[in-house]
């Protein structure tokens, strides 16, 4: 094998040669409230869990904690891990300066809000070129909701529901 199939954000498929991929761990906080589930809007694409790339060091609760501070401004304590699911990924296929393909593995953990309130004070450049503040979307909304990321989140967000249930 020499290359593999990596999606891009919009749900576009790509060849990406081995050579070009860099192995990425994840970690994506499911935040349930009520019948909701806090969701971070990508401009125009639709929506994502708040989580990204766990750094060199860091465990997968830091780096969950982390994360949702940067993506949302709430405060959370990260439970523990309820679905791994892997893909390929690749940003910005056309553009051969920020073209990046990546191997991922995204964990996703339930987290409980301890504190803070909803901001997007803590994004960085591209957070604040292509996301909008995160909301409570309502669970009933899932089915019909644009999914930006390599991998369908609903399900698993779905079975975190009915296990806290």
């Amino acid at each position: 094998m020499t290359a593999v199939e990596a999606i891009d954000i919009d749900g576009f498929r790509h060849e990406i040669p081995l050579t070009e991929l860099s192995w990425r761990p994840s970690v994506y906080a499911i935040l349930l409230r009520q019948n909701t589930v806090l969701l971070v809007p990508q401009k125009g694409r639709g929506f994502d869990l708040p989580g990204g790339g766990v750094e060199f060091g860091e465990s997968l609760a830091e780096a969950a904690a982390r994360e949702v501070g940067e993506e949302t401004g709430l405060r959370v304590d990260p439970g523990p891990v309820v679905a791994v699911r892997e893909s390929f990924f690749v940003w910005a296929p056309d553009d051969p300066a920020a073209r990046a393909a990546y191997q991922c593995l995204m964990f996703y953990v339930t987290a409980t809000v301890i504190g803070g309130s909803l901001s997007t004070a803590s994004f960085d450049e591209r957070e604040r070129k292509d996301a909008d503040l995160a909301r409570w979307i309502p669970l009933d909304d899932l089915a019909t909701l644009k999914v930006a990321s390599s991998t369908d989140f609903r399900p698993v967000i779905m079975a975190a529901a009915i296990e806290r249930r």
